[in-house]
């Protein structure tokens, strides 16, 4: 009954209704006075709320079936397509609607403590709801265009807040590096976005994948289009060469820092798990972002190990991980990739909100957990990370050798197994060992179950991979299983077995990141520089106390030598 009476577009309007929340909430001007930072948080938590829990109402009217999404457009002149204004309402949209509301939440708790009192909290907080609502625009939006827009004022409500301390240089010039890097990300994808709208004449994402369910081959223009999506996943995402700016940005207040790391960097792999029906269309396409991204996760994995600073650390990690999520998504495995991008959002969204504690956390590592392993326990775990990986695969009623796709996947659970059982035989106690074991074994069969459930819930709102063997394919898979095994052993026994002189070596040219965001540099401030003006820092208020304190005294032993003198 309650059905049939209400309309089908209720999930569409409460899903619409969630960045119109953070709008309403960051429209009214700030000043710097506490009166207005205790307003304007107050409003921009309200407002992250409401995206809360207009998005939980979302989910239970998909689920009753309410899944109706009207569309209005607006005739754009000379062009073959509108612009149409809709929500994409399926799983992938609620997915990743619930996710990004509930980081935006807790990011908007979290700031309140960490801003108050400071003089520019309420437009901290104004530019935070900005920032929140255009990117759930991102992630609600029905079409490409209105994904482009919602990319591009996302881009330049962040710079904002990236350049939130003015008087830092760094801060200043790393927003406009990762500036450079966006817009030329956001000019593929307006590019890509012209060129899909007049091929397929629509823009929406349910008409694109109808197309290219149709389709034998793409027209070129498809084509060119595709790899126009794919170099903007490769920006946006931050891969090698381009990752600098990412990791620069720490100069940004951390809940900046976990937006941007928990959130908005992965605008990359929304629109490649969008758009994956065409780009199944391109398979040279495919294979070389998953190319980029093996380069991506082997660089900066090395790297990370070898940063001091706990921000500067996550962020390579984060490097790495987007890396992993563009090899997934060039392997063909799509919802692999998404269950990738929904556990590592959490994650660092976490890491970052609490990475005040790290260096506490680390203290308290046992210290058999410090251990470098030996080569034979290095060669057991990843013999048993195998094992587990494919007897979980076999569980499955799957053939790792005879299926491309699932030999990929068995590849990466066994080395991620593999890395937990290497910590877990640094102890010498058997329980320690044993307990290790159980906790790869339950890990890699979890991280396959959740597998499954991804390619049953999410399948119909993603490309279908062919699982067609090709040569490129196989070679990139084999490269693949290489490129992690030699990162195990680099980070394993390998920093005991590499000679002192080259350990020491390659440390160096590591925690430099091998240099290559220094050329980076030097291009993007040759291409288009910025000019960093900032007034002198005043002096430490205990020092300039202590000088004050030092001339009245002097000045009073001045007076008493003055009467001492006039008294002779």
């Amino acid at each position: 009954m309650f059905e049939s009476s209400a309309p089908s577009w209720l999930t569409a309007a409460w899903l619409a209704s969630m960045p119109v929340g953070l709008f309403l909430a960051a429209l009214a001007g700030v000043k710097a006075t506490r009166a207005s930072a205790l307003g304007t948080r107050q409003r921009v938590r309200f407002g992250a709320f409401w995206a809360l829990f207009a998005v939980l109402a979302a989910d239970l009217f998909f689920a009753i079936g309410f899944r109706g999404s009207p569309a209005f457009d607006i005739p754009l002149p000379g062009l073959r397509f509108p612009l149409p204004l809709s929500v994409d309402v399926n799983g992938l949209t609620l997915l990743l609607a619930t996710l990004v509301a509930f980081v935006i939440t807790m990011i908007a708790q979290y700031s309140v403590q960490y801003l108050d009192g400071d003089p520019q909290q309420a437009r901290f907080f104004r530019l935070l709801g900005f920032t929140g609502g255009f990117f759930l625009v991102v992630v609600v939006a029905g079409n490409l265009a209105l994904f482009t827009l919602g990319i591009i004022a996302t881009g330049f409500s962040l710079h904002k807040l990236l350049k939130f301390y003015s008087e830092r240089p760094k801060a200043i010039m790393a927003a406009h590096k990762k500036s450079l890097f966006s817009r030329t990300a956001d000019l593929c994808l307006v590019g890509a976005t012209v060129l899909v709208g007049q091929s397929v004449g629509s823009v929406q994402f349910e008409a694109i994948r109808q197309f290219a369910e149709r389709a034998d081959t793409l027209p070129m223009s498809l084509q060119a289009a595709v790899w126009l999506i794919v170099l903007a996943v490769i920006l946006k995402s931050a891969h090698f060469p381009f990752q600098g700016w990412l990791i620069q940005v720490m100069e940004a207040p951390t809940p900046v820092s976990a937006l941007m790391h928990a959130g908005v960097v992965y605008s990359g792999a929304i629109v490649a798990l969008r758009t994956s029906p065409l780009l199944v269309h391109v398979p040279d396409a495919l294979i070389f972002l998953a190319a980029v991204g093996l380069v991506t996760i082997v660089v900066a994995s090395s790297v990370m190990t070898t940063q001091s600073a706990v921000k500067s650390m996550l962020a390579w990690s984060t490097t790495a991980q987007l890396g992993f999520m563009s090899l997934e998504l060039g392997l063909g495995l799509f919802p692999l990739a998404l269950l990738h991008l929904v556990g590592h959002s959490l994650y660092k969204a976490h890491a970052f909100l609490s990475s005040g504690s790290v260096t506490d956390q680390v203290r308290q590592v046992p210290a058999g957990g410090k251990k470098i392993p030996s080569m034979g326990s290095w060669l057991v775990s990843l013999l048993l990370g195998v094992v587990i990986s494919g007897g979980s695969a076999w569980v499955f009623g799957n053939n790792p050798l005879q299926d491309s796709t699932w030999m990929a996947l068995v590849a990466i659970v066994a080395v991620a197994v593999s890395q937990i059982l290497v910590k877990g035989f640094q102890f010498d106690a058997p329980a320690d060992r044993m307990t290790a074991v159980a906790v790869a074994v339950a890990m890699g069969f979890t991280y396959l179950v959740l597998h499954t459930l991804f390619v049953l819930g999410f399948s119909q709102d993603t490309a279908v991979f062919s699982a067609t063997r090709s040569t490129a394919y196989d070679v990139l898979v084999w490269i693949t299983v290489l490129s992690f095994m030699a990162l195990g052993w680099l980070q394993g026994p390998g920093q005991a077995l590499l000679p002192q002189k080259l350990r020491f070596a390659v440390f160096t040219h590591l925690y430099n990141g091998l240099y290559v965001d220094h050329w980076v540099d030097q291009f993007s401030h040759r291409f288009w520089s910025e000019k960093v003006s900032v007034e002198l820092p005043r002096k430490n208020l205990a020092v300039e106390s202590l000088e004050s304190k030092a001339r009245d005294q002097a000045a009073q032993d001045q007076k008493i030598t003055n009467r001492m003198g006039d008294a002779r």
